[in-house]
């Protein structure tokens, strides 16, 4: 076997030990050994049937592959070209030191963090770590220690690529000492919190061990003080405490949510972590992304002040021939729609300091010069009146207030061939204006209308200028009108101001990475639940402190989508709220099902303690629980999942995150289940044991018990009158319960569980209880207005 393969195998078998090492698992063990040791051998197997699927389920359901580490070296260069002792050569990247130079082309990808030594209109993708659509200039002249991360344009990280240019950088920092190792660690570190169910399963584990111990030990004691066999009391207490362990739960909720995912599955959401299919109902915020989220993550030229097809044509002239790369050149390639089928004589690229590229063609008597950058950078450069340069500024502000990016163009004719771009770039004609954006994807719009009207407010978390950020917030419906800013400015904000300027629709522009961290841990702090949704890897620390991590499945980065606890294989942002809705409507239907759960557990205790207090032997016997609970109850849950989500699920705000699962409407629906099950099968057992014998009165309470638990469940529904066709589940499960309950009380069967066929009276008993206990339930049902509660 090969060591990966039995490495794994080793890790599986850890996560297997550790599963049936828990104290709920232990006892089933004990319960098992002894059931086996006093002869019990079917009631043996059984247990153990039921520990080894527990251990399956649990085994599978925790064994989530830590993919943050490995994602990162897969965004990392394999190999890099690094510059040691005057020549270059090829090495690994696990190879690379501090204090190596790196040599770059377009097509690389960035091995390390490094500081720039050498640009030759040097561009890089950046937007999986800063969120920005298009390529980052950069140059050697130093920025400030604390510029924001979309502005060092020194810097080279680790993980992003070279689209255009070429250049050099010495090794700053590597692995996790790196930006992108940093936000791995920040990924790492980032705890999730426990959901509702969890703290109440937590809660529940706990509690039924106690239970089970105490009846494990008290009920043997007081039988034998009262002069019943050791043994035997020994077996009833082992049969009550299996009975008090909620041992399918893990399984029930596996199944519940199993079924869940499928529904959202085919609404395009996959579900990474169990736990988000209940927690995506319960979002209160949602922190969303800008680039690729709210938008398409990519630049289309949008509107040219000027002529059109002049202004056109100097911006392509501008590029010197070459083939474009950035996003905005490609833009501009294509709105031109002609290739120029030569080379400039000279070209001098873009820099980060300079702001501007250009490039020189000549032809016969003179030489041309076209440039294109940032219209201050460009403006500062051309003559022209101080009036018009005034109502230009003024033309470059207000489409930059609409979200736009602009550049300008201008340009200039001279006798000879520049030697540099300063003699190239001074006194030029303006010629005009070109303004892209970075499309709001479709049904952006209404989804947040949608989310909104469901009681999930969103904040709009980028990287991006705040005058982009607050322009296609508010094309996106949200509803703010000025925009936080991130790095210093927010660090300097107390978490409670921060709270209250978050209040409502917000955005926050020029966020890192450890801004959108802190929002999240300081709305949590405050009684939210927190979605956030991103693509980049910038977003992944976020997405894995979030209550729900919503990541882009086709845009999204390995280390996003590994963070993330749901993911959106489509991209559409308005997918989030068919995942809401669907969350809301499996998180009703898994409070239903486990209240009918912890109902029939309360019952099936109840029915088994008072019977041997009252010194009768215990109607069901371990080989019977199994029966009744690891098949009819699970059947019952999946048919309670199965329903259709409330048709106002969308209309009402979220359930309160600070509000315990085992609430007061969840108690209720636990006891009206617990109460009306044992009404309907106590009283069966009891009397036809004295009519007949223990086993035909065990076999009766079988039966009782699978009539009158599928006529309760159906009762509970929050609609019993829905149409077969709607759910066939409930049905189907309903029929499948009460045709086994007649078989195995009117048929031979019934021994096989170590029951007596029922006759016509002993049966007629059976059905007459069993109703008794469905029409109470559906009068606690009104009372108690459990469908609104729930």
């Amino acid at each position: 076997m090969h060591k990966p393969e039995r490495s794994k195998l080793l890790a599986v078998g850890a996560e297997v030990v550790e599963s049936v090492t828990e104290p709920l698992q232990l006892l089933l063990i004990a319960v098992g050994v002894l059931s086996a040791i006093f002869g019990q051998i079917r009631d043996a197997i059984a247990i153990f049937v039921i520990i080894g699927l527990v251990a399956a389920v649990e085994t599978v359901s925790e064994a989530r592959a830590k993919t943050a580490l490995r994602a990162l070296r897969r965004l990392s260069a394999p190999t890099a070209r690094v510059r040691r002792d005057g020549s270059v050569r090829v090495v690994p990247a696990d190879e690379i030191a501090v204090g190596d130079v790196l040599e770059l082309d377009a097509g690389d990808v960035v091995a390390a963090d490094a500081r720039v030594v050498r640009a030759d209109g040097l561009g890089l993708d950046e937007s999986a770590l800063t969120g920005e659509p298009f390529a980052a200039s950069k140059g050697e002249h130093p920025v400030a220690l604390d510029a924001p991360l979309g502005e060092r344009s020194s810097m080279l990280y680790a993980g992003t690529a070279v689209i255009a240019g070429s250049g050099a950088g010495v090794v700053t920092g590597v692995g996790a000492d790196s930006e992108l190792g940093r936000l791995g660690q920040l990924v790492q570190d980032a705890k999730e919190p426990a959901t509702p169910l969890q703290r109440a399963m937590n809660e529940l584990a706990r509690a039924a061990l106690v239970l089970a111990l105490a009846a494990s030990v008290l009920v043997p004691l007081i039988g034998v003080l009262r002069g019943q066999p050791v043994r035997q009391m020994l077996l009833d207490g082992l049969t009550l405490a299996f009975a008090t362990i909620p041992e399918e739960l893990p399984i029930l909720v596996t199944v519940l949510v199993a079924v869940g995912g499928l529904r959202l599955a085919r609404q395009h959401v996959l579900l990474r972590k169990l736990r988000s299919a209940e927690a995506i109902g319960a979002v209160t915020v949602l922190l969303t992304d800008k680039t690729g989220t709210l938008t398409e993550n990519r630049l289309r030229l949008e509107e040219i002040d000027g002529d059109r097809a002049h202004v056109l044509s100097v911006a392509v002239a501008a590029l010197g021939g070459v083939t474009p790369q950035d996003p905005l050149d490609v833009a501009l390639a294509e709105a031109h729609g002609e290739h120029l089928s030569r080379r400039a004589t000279r070209r001098f690229p873009f820099d980060p300091q300079r702001k501007r590229e250009s490039a020189v063609w000549t032809d016969e008597a003179t030489a041309y010069v076209a440039v294109k950058g940032a219209p201050e950078s460009v403006l500062h450069v051309c003559a022209m009146a101080a009036d018009e340069r005034s109502k230009t500024q003024a033309r470059v502000a207000h489409l930059a207030q609409q979200g736009l990016r602009v550049i300008a163009v201008a340009e200039r004719r001279i006798q000879d061939v520049p030697e540099d771009a300063d003699t190239a770039e001074t006194d030029l004609s303006f010629v005009g204006l070109a303004a892209f954006v970075d499309p709001l994807r479709s049904g952006v719009h209404d989804a947040v209308h949608a989310l909104a009207k469901a009681g999930v407010r969103t904040v709009l978390v980028t990287g991006d200028h705040p005058l982009t950020a607050l322009a296609i917030a508010q094309q996106a419906g949200l509803q703010c009108q000025k925009a936080l800013m991130g790095g210093s400015a927010l660090e300097s904000m107390s978490d409670d101001v921060l709270v209250a300027r978050l209040a409502g629709d917000s955005v926050v522009a020029r966020a890192t990475p450890a801004d959108k961290l802190r929002l999240v841990r300081v709305l949590q702090a405050h009684g939210e639940a927190v979605a956030v949704t991103g693509d980049g890897v910038n977003d992944a620390p976020a997405l894995a402190a979030a209550d729900v991590g919503i990541a882009m499945g086709a845009r999204g980065t390995h280390l996003a989508r590994g963070a993330a606890d749901l993911v959106l294989t489509d991209d559409a942002y308005p997918t989030i709220v068919s995942a809401v809705a669907g969350g809301r409507g499996l998180g009703a239907q898994l409070r239903r099902a486990v209240a009918f759960y912890l109902g029939a557990k309360v019952a099936l205790v109840s029915v088994i303690a008072v019977p041997l207090a009252l010194g009768f032997a215990s109607p069901f016997r371990p080989v019977q629980i199994v029966l009744l609970e690891l098949f009819m109850d699970l059947g019952a849950s999946v048919a309670f999942v199965s329903e259709p989500p409330s048709p106002d699920a969308m209309s009402r705000p979220p359930r309160d995150p600070a509000r315990r699962f085992l609430d007061g409407a969840q108690l209720s629906a636990i006891a009206l289940c617990a109460v009306t099950l044992t009404v309907a099968v106590l009283p069966t057992y009891l009397i036809v044991r004295s009519l007949a014998d223990t086993q035909t009165g065990s076999a009766a309470a079988v039966a009782a018990w699978l009539i009158a638990h599928a006529a309760i469940a159906w009762s509970v529904r929050v609609r019993p009158t829905l149409a077969f066709a709607r759910n066939l589940a409930f049905p189907g499960w309903a029929f499948v319960a009460t045709a086994t309950a007649i078989v195995f009380a009117l048929t031979p069967a019934a021994q096989a569980l170590g029951g007596e066929a029922l006759d016509a009276k002993a049966f007629g008993i059976t059905v007459a209880a069993a109703a008794a206990g469905g029409a109470l339930a559906i009068v606690g049902r009104r009372v108690l207005a459990l469908p609104r509660r729930l």
